[in-house]
């Protein structure tokens, strides 16, 4: 993997904020993971930052439970109301349980396409229980809320 050109690192560094320690950045790279994903509107890309047995969360009824199911889901979702999506988000608050969990708290949302900015009916505040497995962290539970003034989020 090449060093990240200077534009990279100072959005990474953005993104990092004041998490600065190398365990930090290890755990909050599980967002980034799943945003990438995102970005290609890769459904089962999306599934592989869960563990195996993962849990996905969301408004509107949605109880996903292991990477088939959500990879179906996420794929499903952007062939249809999610296509050309992205989603971008921050670390708020990032908490050790133990040497292998970590609980995340970012603010963020949905891009609609071509967007670079969240509308606030697509604006969320998401819960990340991420661990460590196999020398790897990955998301084990996602949960995410609508958030700001009119957020109406739908599936």
């Amino acid at each position: 993997m090449s060093a990240p050109t200077s534009d990279e690192q100072a959005r990474l560094d953005d993104y990092y904020g004041p998490f600065t320690s190398e365990r930090e950045r290890e755990a909050l790279d599980v967002p980034l993971r799943l945003i990438a994903a995102w970005s290609k509107n890769d459904g089962y890309g999306v599934a592989k930052a869960f563990t195996e047995d993962g849990i996905l969360i969301l408004p509107g009824d949605v109880l996903k439970k292991g990477r088939d199911e959500i990879g179906a889901f996420m794929a499903a979702a952007y062939a249809g109301p999610f296509k050309g999506t992205g989603v971008t988000g921050k670390p708020v608050n990032l908490r050790f349980v133990s040497d292998t969990v970590a609980l995340i708290r970012t603010h963020g949302g949905i891009l609609a396409p071509g967007e670079t900015e969240i509308d606030e009916e697509l604006a969320v505040r998401s819960t990340w229980v991420v661990v460590k497995r196999d020398n790897e962290w990955q998301l084990a539970v996602y949960q995410n809320s609508p958030r700001g003034a009119g957020a109406t989020l739908r599936w």
